[in-house]
């Protein structure tokens, strides 16, 4: 993952595909954080909307053809 990249938490891949809501944030910074995060996210839906938050990444997964189509 890196900075631009879209992503969603990944236990809410089955809730995309079904067309329910799910959070969806923006990489904007790589790095290494305490508690093992490594990515930090500005979330542009959802709970934490308008929030960045430092992730880490294994529980996310990129929004890509596979989710959209």
């Amino acid at each position: 993952m890196q900075v631009g990249d879209l992503v969603t938490y990944m236990f809410q891949r089955t809730r995309w595909h079904r067309g329910l809501s799910v959070d969806v944030g923006l990489i904007v910074e790589t790095g290494k954080w305490v508690g093992n995060c490594d990515v930090k996210v500005l979330w542009t839906a959802g709970d934490h909307a308008g929030i960045t938050m430092k992730e880490k990444s294994d529980y996310l997964t990129l929004v890509d053809d596979s989710l959209t189509t």
